[in-house]
């Protein structure tokens, strides 16, 4: 809980017994001044947005939270229209006015709006809000704009670009998830570049052994050829060799078979 809210609590508490100090004027009774009749239900209603401010400070549930702060923001903007309009038509009205008492009315017209804005109703920069005109006396009232159904350009609101402590947390986390990222990226970067050389300088080493894998292939082809050759012309001979070899066997067995028989002849002569 902030300061402020510490600040307004403390005056709810006192504006709710402050009935045992002095007595209380009732909306019933009539006086000579209705500047103050009108001016005391404004500030009677805006106590009543402060209780409601402090209740949705303790409240947990996000729902009622944000329904909570819509129904302060469209009685905020009640005020902030109906009732200074009111309060602006009857600065000049009542007995024994003179331009010190307008002109305090009017101070007072300025006081209540600032007020009415430094309720919190769940929007962001609520404490910097100001009304979209200034109060000037003897013109016709116009209506004061809030943030809601009713919102002017919130980008001409002051303080609309200012850093909160949220934002500067998440810029702080953005700049460091960048630098990381940055870090990762220039790796990668680096990993790239490197393959890319690796690639480039294999490429070149092929393109330097392309002759001599060439070379190599018409080498061997030519040793294929020769083998091809030798393999024949060695078929060739063997065939011959083969060839011989039959007919020294034909001969040997011719030779042995006019043996046995010359032998067989001479035993029964």
């Amino acid at each position: 809980m902030s300061i402020y809210d510490l600040i307004q609590r403390t005056n709810i508490i006192l504006k709710k017994y402050e009935k045992y100090d002095a007595p209380i004027k009732t909306r019933g009774n009539k006086t000579d001044d209705p500047f103050m009749e009108e001016y005391q239900e404004v500030e009677a209603e805006l106590e009543k947005l402060l209780e409601a401010a402090s209740d949705v400070a303790l409240e947990q549930n996000r729902a009622l939270v944000a329904a909570k702060n819509a129904e302060i923001r469209r009685a905020k903007n009640v005020l902030l229209t109906e009732a200074v309009q009111a309060l602006e038509k009857k600065v000049k009205k009542g007995k024994g006015l003179n331009k010190h008492i307008i002109a305090d009315r009017q101070q007072k017209i300025k006081e209540l709006i600032e007020k009415v804005y430094a309720v919190p109703d769940g929007m962001s920069m609520a404490a910097s809000r100001r009304p979209t005109r200034n109060y000037q006396k003897g013109k016709k009232a116009e209506a004061v704009y809030i943030n809601g159904e009713f919102e002017s350009n919130p980008a001409n609101q002051e303080g609309y670009y200012s850093h909160t402590e949220a934002t500067q947390a998440f810029e702080k986390e953005w700049d460091e998830a960048k630098k990381q990222q940055d870090k990762r990226l220039e790796r990668i970067e680096a990993g790239v570049v490197e393959l890319g050389d690796m690639a480039r300088n294999i490429g070149e080493e092929v393109d330097r052994q392309n002759p001599i894998i060439d070379d190599i292939e018409q080498q061997m082809d030519k040793v294929t050829n020769n083998l091809k050759t030798n393999n024949q012309k060695l078929q060739g001979v063997l065939k011959n060799m083969r060839s011989s070899r039959n007919f020294c066997v034909d001969i040997i067995l011719i030779t042995v078979l006019l043996a046995i028989g010359a032998y067989i002849y001479a035993m029964f002569m």
